[in-house]
């Protein structure tokens, strides 16, 4: 309680709201709006309180996390706990010791589905275990007959079948038409081959800012400032490089897969690609 108390700063309300005492069941319909209205001021007064809005419990209500209003994310999609089986990756050498059910295990991860691509995370930590891009053949599927699970729901794509298991099948149900419909409502590009078999559309008429000086060119008008830009080429030739990779990224692992799916073991990893280069 000391410590509470002092975590407290002035000004902050520190009175817990009170929720309606007024059983849903006795409630009429006329005074459904105003109902409807006390649950709204009730959550809202809730999260005006640092205490109670950072509560794991009140966060698992709602349904976000520290991943949620992440601008270069993309937009919210829906999350929650989920409980997640192992293996089922496509990559040889990922999963455990093969195909039998007695190599499979349970974990409890919390879902975050974003619009290219779905990730699971740790409930203590909040580290990223997995991420499922989104692409050509990206699927979902449930029932026990697809899953070999009881409320089970498969989620395909060229790398990975990630089955999850929920706790009835409403809820699977629920899962399955949240995700489905935010992938094809804000990642349908990605659900489709494109040129040179790519995962991702072209883009047309991209703007890119370059540091110095700051205006915006277009992606192609990039490419060459890069190349013939002075700074750059004077470093290249204080390594005395011959040969050199450009590599342009928001973000990129090392360890992504320039070709899908994965048929020659690791072949095609970014960084082996780079070794094999150097």
């Amino acid at each position: 309680h000391t410590v509470r108390r002092q975590s407290i700063k002035r000004g902050e309300p520190r009175q817990m709201p009170s929720l309606p005492h007024t059983a849903e069941s006795t409630v009429r319909e006329e005074h459904f709006s105003s109902r409807r209205k006390q649950l709204e001021d009730y959550l809202t007064n809730i999260l005006k309180m640092p205490m109670y809005r950072n509560y794991h419990g009140t966060m698992e209500f709602i349904g976000v996390s520290q991943l949620s209003f992440i601008h270069d994310l993309g937009p919210k999609g829906i999350e929650g706990f989920i409980m997640k089986r192992s293996g089922g990756h496509r990559i040889p050498g990922l999963n455990c010791c093969g195909q039998g059910r007695m190599c499979y295990r349970w974990s409890k991860r919390w879902l975050v589905v974003k619009d290219s691509f779905l990730m699971y995370m740790k409930p203590d930590s909040g580290a990223i275990s997995f991420v499922l891009l989104v692409d050509k053949e990206f699927n979902i599927k449930i029932g026990q007959k697809e899953t070999e699970t009881k409320y089970g729901l498969q989620i395909d794509n060229l790398s990975r079948s990630l089955i999850l298991k929920c706790n009835s099948y409403r809820h699977a149900q629920w899962w399955r038409q949240g995700i489905d419909e935010f992938v094809r409502k804000h990642g349908k590009d990605f659900l489709t081959e494109h040129r040179f078999g790519s995962y991702a559309a072209v883009q047309e008429n991209t703007l890119a800012k370059c540091p110095d000086p700051p205006i915006y060119i277009s992606l192609f008008t990039l490419v060459s400032w890069v190349v013939e830009y002075e700074d750059e080429l004077l470093c290249l030739q204080a390594a005395s490089a011959v040969f050199f990779i450009y590599l342009y990224f928001l973000r990129l692992s090392p360890e992504i897969f320039m070709k899908r799916p994965v048929v020659e073991g690791n072949r095609w990893r970014l960084d082996c690609i780079l070794k094999r280069k150097a």
